[in-house]
């Protein structure tokens, strides 16, 4: 583990997560048909981790200093790009690249880089780096220099089909070949370009090079990555002519990665989020879920692409679980990891001209520091920036405080807005659509709905009335309910429901009346009339969801018979001791009352038993703080006095002076060693910046004290005269725990006289802690949101567990029509998944049977994104026994180089099903056209992810089978390919009465 003042982690959830779950690679086996045989390739995802983001301090830097006099808080915050170019004096010249926009000038007219710029091997020769997934030094050829921008290294003992794929990722990515379907926009080029030029420049000004470098390495594992530390190695200062190799821009590259899919199209996209990673790298860091929200948005919508589906990666059981669970869970057990997805879909929706637009959400996701104690997170970004959605840019910097009493706040109202959005996207008809951009996802998504709309808690019309208890939402966790054209209906909200869930009820329009949306508090009802879906929509947004006061965090500090440690002590001791450990991530000072130490005694001291065991150190491992200081231990426990000026102030206020105290002989006689966790910002909140570097400041007991209780003494001689507190202060990181701190017998004498005693006295105090609005970085970027006092971020997700629900009710006029939903939402073990390349001369088809006599209206597709050649899908109904043909085989394009994901078909011209008839959906590839940049050795496919359900036999619902040529494959051949699986397919079923026809029975529906 790492020091939080050393090393930043990418949240302190991260390290929870290591205590809540089992490590767990993710497998993901692709299966196809090929050449009258089964093959099989299998992927090897290792859990996904942020690598460690190293922070530094700038502000002693002259550059810091003069930057903060000559540009503007607001264009730090509104165009980080052009800021950061204002604060290296760099100029972009006429033609230069984007990603490279002022490069010539910082090496022509600033000194930088002192005059030098990396410079590599000519093409065909070798090079040696490190490789960071084998950990180990190797030798790698430069194999080619793609559109002079990207080298392509190979490492020894790579093969022919890693160059080729590699290469032809980096031609997709810069768009070499100058495809047209590679072009995001009319005026852009390539995805690099409208890459940089959303989000801004490769961090040249810390590399000195103009390349970036692509490292194909075996690693052990199936993956790719960067590492921000390879160009800020030297950071505030750039890397320089003795640096190592891999202090570059580098994309790391595993061979299992192209060796478990070989598409180079899905590599080239990861190019893209890689990438983004590294562009951010170079504005700082924040929160791991918003950085990676911000590389999933860019690989998606922002380069024109269809945006990484929910089924992609990581399985999961329950689409409403994962829907109304914590905004920032990033765990498997949470959320199965889908972060990244929901927060990219986030700033697809937010990107919308009408919203925030391209650059004011890449302004949002841009918004990084060096600094660890302003590190984004949360809505101490989000309700800065998003209080300008639908709004004009500020003209002048004012921050924002943090609403805590009202769920009126910025952050909550998106978050809604956002969800009814996605609500939208299951109204098949545009014209029934809200008009309002609020309640819309952008245009060339409105068809493509991002959430399995059959997944909702649905109630159909001929029941006449629904009740929901609610569903248990964690903070920014939502809930969707789908009422199914009811007639004339009236929702009305619990007067009891939670006031921090917000609802609003958006109903479909109808061929007299746009769709409206109505927001419910509880106790409120609002009725729709005609015959219209209508959609519930909460989302828990309480305004102290992600935030932590003292009664929040609890008390560490508590006094127990001593007995309990240690058979035949006596007497009350304190200890942070609670079931046997300390917790992790804690903080909390053990204070006494106020004092005023008298000015003319003498040998005034303090003294009390101790005993610990506390997390120290590995013998061996050795590394220091950023200040210089040796780390000793990672949890420890010290004394300080704070000194007042009021005698009156608060029992929880720092004094006018903290200092930590030293103990007679030294913490464990050890010479200004510091404990890592006192690296903690609250902790260290009320030191002059100069003490704050002093490893004094971090001194403290770690390790083990041995099997007794031994006496400490401290002098408090040089504190007579002045109103004091003692506190005794402990801390953890988030790793490992042990059996704590134990303290009794507290006492404070002068001339031999006790002045303090009474030990029941002492009080915990919690460390909050929050930096003053408008406080700026190293790098001059400003804190925009102020915390109220005594709150503070819960950045380690401590309220995860806390979930809101509002119950609600309706009622309508019962409808004649009953309404089902056939086939299966995807389902999948979280870390065992299953796909099916589909090849353009075969069909899967999927057997369902009616449950009563009725039609279908509306089937939908769920596919992965990543294709060849695939230029359109299609659905065709068959007949069980004859594989005739049922109904009009229909069509779902699937334009560009990926595909969208998601295809709906509104059924039209079926045959009545009586009840019980049995008959199959087939999906195949529609037309196939082959790419400029496709590669020889690319086969077409369209990729289909198979949902876990149980096994079926040929005579029920849920049987599979694979035609290629219009003959069906034997199952045996399949290898039972289809016993537990099946295509991601779902059918809305719609009855018709014996009395009508079929056309007059649900034209309403249609």
């Amino acid at each position: 583990m790492f020091p939080p003042f050393l090393l930043l982690l990418a949240t302190a959830a991260l390290g929870r997560e290591h205590l809540e779950e089992a490590k767990g690679q993710l497998k993901v086996e692709t299966v196809s048909w090929q050449g009258k045989r089964l093959q099989t390739s299998l992927q090897i995802l290792p859990e996904d981790e942020d690598t460690p983001h190293v922070t530094r301090d700038e502000a002693a830097s002259p550059m810091g200093r003069s930057l903060r006099e000559r540009t503007s808080k607001l264009e730090a915050l509104w165009d980080r790009p052009a800021y950061r170019m204002r604060r290296f004096n760099l100029t972009a010249e006429p033609g230069e690249h984007p990603c490279w926009a002022g490069f010539k000038s910082m090496m022509r007219d600033t000194d930088r880089c002192k005059g030098w710029q990396r410079s590599y091997v000519p093409k065909g020769q070798k090079q040696s780096f490190y490789n960071t997934g084998a950990s180990r030094s190797s030798n790698f050829t430069l194999e080619d220099v793609v559109a002079d921008q990207i080298n392509v290294w190979l490492e020894e003992n790579s093969t022919d089909v890693h160059r080729d794929v590699a290469v032809k990722a980096a031609e997709i990515y810069t768009n070499a070949l100058g495809a047209v379907e590679l072009k995001p926009t009319e005026d852009t080029a390539s995805w690099m370009e409208q890459e940089c030029k959303v989000m801004g420049q490769m961090p040249f000004m810390y590399s000195c090079s103009n390349k970036i470098n692509v490292l194909v390495q075996k690693c052990g594992f199936d993956n790719a990555f960067v590492m921000s530390n390879d160009y800020l190695v030297n950071y505030p200062a750039p890397v320089n002519n003795k640096s190592e190799p891999n202090n570059d821009i580098i994309f790391y590259l595993c061979t299992e990665m192209v060796d478990g899919n070989p598409n180079p199209y899905a590599l080239a996209n990861t190019f893209a989020h890689e990438l983004a990673h590294v562009i951010q790298g170079g504005f700082g860091h924040s929160s791991g879920v918003m950085m990676e929200g911000g590389a999933t948005w860019l690989e998606g919508n922002l380069l024109n692409l269809a945006p990484r589906p929910m089924i992609f990666a990581w399985g999961f059981r329950d689409w409403n679980r994962i829907n109304a669970a914590h905004i920032y869970a990033e765990t498997k057990q949470t959320n199965a990891r889908k972060f990244y997805q929901i927060h990219a879909m986030l700033l697809t929706y937010l990107s919308q001209d009408e919203l925030l637009g391209d650059q004011g959400s890449s302004a949002l996701q841009n918004y990084e520091t060096f600094n660890q104690d302003i590190t984004p997170f949360g809505r101490r970004t989000y309700d800065y920036f998003l209080q300008f959605v639908g709004k004009d840019r500020p003209k002048s910097f004012a921050p924002r405080v943090l609403e805590v009493n009202s769920v009126e706040h910025p952050f909550g109202e998106v978050l809604l807005n956002f969800r009814v959005a996605l609500a939208s996207q299951c109204i098949v008809d545009p014209s029934k659509r809200p008009s309002d951009p609020r309640y819309l996802m952008p245009e060339n998504l409105r068809d493509r709905p991002f959430w399995d709309c059959t997944s909702f808690p649905t109630f159909s019309p001929e029941v006449g009335s629904a009740s929901h208890e609610g569903m248990n939402l964690h903070y920014g966790g939502a809930a969707m309910y789908r009422l199914a054209l009811p007639r004339d209906a009236t929702i009305r909200m619990d007067p009891k429901a939670d006031w921090q869930v917000r609802t609003k009820v958006l109903a479909a329009g109808t061929g007299s009346g746009p769709a409206e949306v109505r927001e419910l508090r509880p106790g409120d009802e609002v009725t729709f009339r005609g015959d219209r879906e209508i959609f519930v929509v909460q989302v828990n947004v309480d305004p102290e969801g992600e935030t932590l006061s003292r009664e929040d965090k609890g008390n560490v500090w508590h006094q127990v018979d001593c007995e309990w440690l240690k058979p035949g002590c006596v007497g009350k001791a304190w200890t942070v001791n609670r079931n046997g450990f300390y917790p992790s991530l804690a903080a909390e000072g053990l204070r006494s009352p106020m004092m005023k130490l008298p000015k003319e005694a003498k040998n005034i001291s303090l003294s009390f038993q101790a005993w610990w065991r506390l997390e120290a150190v590995e013998k061996g491992f050795i590394s220091k703080t950023a200040h210089g200081c040796e780390l000793d231990g990672w949890d420890g426990v010290q004394v300080r006095v704070h000194i007042y000026s009021d005698p009156n102030a608060d029992h929880h206020a720092h004094g006018d002076q903290v200092i930590v105290l030293e103990p007679h002989g030294g913490y464990d006689n050890r010479t200004d060693d510091a404990v890592a966790a006192f690296g903690n910002s609250g902790i260290s909140a009320p030191y002059s910046n100069s003490y704050r570097s002093d490893c004094k400041s971090k001194e403290g007991w770690t390790g083990s004290s041995g099997e007794n209780f031994t006496l400490q003494q401290f002098s408090l001689q040089k504190y007579a005269g002045q109103h004091a507190r003692i506190e005794v202060v402990f801390a953890s990181d988030a790793g490992t725990v042990m059996s704590g701190f134990w303290m009794k017998d507290f006492q404070i004498q002068g001339d031999d006289k006790v002045l303090f005693n009474r030990s029941e006295e002492l009080y915990g105090s919690a460390f909050v802690y929050s930096v003053q609005a408008g406080t700026t970085g190293s790098a001059g970027v400003p804190v925009v949101v102020q915390y109220p006092d005594g709150y503070e971020a819960d950045v380690g997700l401590q309220k995860r567990s806390v979930t809101r629900k509002g119950s609600w009710s309706a009622t309508w006029t019962p409808g004649d029509l009953r309404h089902a939903l056939l086939g299966w939402s995807y389902e999948a073990p979280v870390v065992d998944t299953k796909t099916f390349k589909l090849q353009p001369n075969q069909e899967a088809c999927l057997q369902l049977q009616a449950p009563f006599r009725g039609v279908p209206k509306l089937a939908t597709l769920w596919t992965l994104v990543d294709k060849v050649g695939i230029r359109s899908v299609t659905l065709q109904g068959r007949e069980k026994s004859t594989n005739a043909a049922l109904g009009a085989a229909l069509t779902s394009p699937s334009p560009g180089v990926t595909d969208p994901g998601v295809h709906r078909f509104q059924l039209r011209e079926w045959p009545v099903l009586e009840a019980g008839t049995l008959f199959f959906f087939c999906v195949s590839t529609g037309d196939v056209k082959q790419l400029l940049t496709d590669s020889s050795a690319s086969k077409a496919f369209l990729h289909l992810p198979l949902t876990n359900v149980a096994a079926a036999s040929q005579d029920e619902a849920g049987w599979m089978i694979l035609r290629e040529d219009g003959k069906e494959i034997p199952a045996e051949e399949l290898q039972n390919l289809w016993l537990e699986h099946r295509i991601t397919l779902r059918v809305e079923f719609l009855e018709v009465p014996q009395s009508r026809r079929l056309r007059g029975s649900i034209s309403q529906f249609i």
